[in-house]
């Protein structure tokens, strides 16, 4: 494949994971704009603390092994070693992911009592236990299909999917069964059956026929996942400990406010996740083919295409932002100052460009998630410092400057250990 090519490629496919990733935007909006017309940002604040629990569980339970996976899965010719290693290893991922789900909905209750200091979120909690069986089994298998380059997939189970079988089941459940709050949390535990079992439609269709035959032993593979795996949870963290520490300190109500401007925010880099989902494999095949020249190329690129999308919308939610707010609710217009800083956040997230992919897919893992502890430990000292004087504006602050401290410190390590050595 010829590096024009690879541009080619990058833009058609890393377009489609774009559309697939503003449509599970998109709906993801109208879930929430819908959730808060219907029953308030309280129960849009019980949600999201739902979402960002089930996140941080799935990812303890996946150790960073989709990130490896993607790797191993894009060597060439190592197809059928990284496929048994994948049928050798799926029991793990369950059982890891089973235990955790049962352990929050037994913990349910002191969790939503003595935790965030609201008994109503019990009920979210034990519907979101099955979800993080769920999703973490999705993500396994989605990493599957973006080692092998089927992005489109890939795009449609990390990104589209989820929110849009979320406000179709919900849209269901409002007309036909009741106006309960709680059928926000039933519709996205439903959504997430309905990815999985699409998911194992295709796992079996591309991994036909099942063999455990590999070279990998699975507690080295998982041993090698780990450095991911603190990157991976580092990056978690940092994109919900901010929701986590509100939920603690604030009303669920205020939690909901903040959640909005945050997925407002996110939008500013849309581009960077579309296009790392084609990049990563590119990078691990260009980096082990010893193909320096090509490597380069695609980061520039790449970093070029982020940089366009993220300072048209970043501009766009500055001339905006009252009317993007407002179209919530009035009492939404709380949130501006603090969408203000998580969007300049995520616009240096998106111009400094896929650092994480380019020290993962070239064996320098440990200094990303060094870099990544060190903000979150920033992230957490600030947020515990300004959520009580600042609200949500010192939350915003906090998530705002770890973010950027991270990029451009890992900015400066690729240039150092890699940009000049290849």
């Amino acid at each position: 494949m010829k590096i024009g090519d690879d541009f080619v490629e990058i833009l058609k496919k890393g377009g489609v994971a774009l559309f697939l990733r503003i449509l599970g935007f998109l709906t993801g909006y109208l879930f929430v704009y819908y959730t808060v017309q219907l029953f308030g940002a309280e129960t849009l604040g019980r949600v999201q603390l739902s979402f960002s629990i089930l996140m941080v569980s799935s990812l303890l339970c996946i150790l960073g092994s989709d990130v490896n996976y993607v790797k191993i899965f894009a060597i060439e010719n190592n197809f059928k070693n990284a496929k048994g290693l994948f049928i050798k290893a799926y029991p793990v991922f369950l059982g890891g992911s089973m235990f955790f789900g049962i352990t929050l909905f037994v913990f349910s209750n002191w969790i939503s009592e003595h935790v965030f200091k609201d008994p109503e979120l019990a009920t979210f909690l034990k519907w979101t236990a099955p979800s993080i069986v769920l999703y973490t089994l999705i993500l396994i298998n989605a990493s599957v299909f973006r080692g092998i380059r089927k992005n489109t997939l890939y795009a449609f189970l990390f990104n589209g999917g989820r929110f849009v079988f979320t406000l179709l089941f919900f849209t269901a459940l409002v007309f036909l069964w009741t106006n309960d709050p709680i059928i926000t949390i039933i519709a996205h535990t439903l959504a997430l059956v309905t990815l999985f079992l699409i998911s194992l439609r295709y796992l079996y269709k591309f991994l036909f026929p099942i063999s455990k035959e590999t070279t990998y032993k699975v507690g080295h593979f998982i041993k090698d996942s780990f450095p991911m795996f603190l990157s991976a949870s580092m990056i978690v963290l940092l994109g919900w400990s901010d929701t986590i520490i509100l939920g603690i300190y604030e009303e669920s109500s205020v939690v909901g406010r903040y959640s909005v401007a945050l997925k407002i925010a996110v939008i500013v880099s849309f581009s960077l996740q579309a296009v790392d989902s084609i990049l990563a494999p590119k990078l691990s095949h260009a980096f082990h083919a010893k193909n320096n020249k090509l490597f380069k190329q695609l980061i520039k690129f790449s970093t070029l295409v982020n940089a366009i999308f993220s300072l048209a919308a970043i501009l766009g939610i500055i001339l905006f932002k009252e009317f993007i707010l407002s179209f919530f609710g009035e009492d939404f217009l709380q949130v501006t100052t603090a969408l203000l800083f998580l969007s300049v956040g995520q616009f240096f997230n998106s111009i400094i460009g896929p650092v994480g992919s380019m020290f993962q897919m070239t064996g320098h893992q440990k200094v990303f998630q060094n870099i990544l502890i060190i903000s979150f430990i920033i992230n957490l000292t600030l947020n515990l410092t300004l959520v009580q004087p600042y609200g949500v504006n010192g939350v915003a602050f906090s998530t705002a400057f770890s973010l950027i401290f991270s990029k451009l410190a890992s900015a400066y390590y690729v240039r150092k250990l890699i940009w000049k050595k290849i």
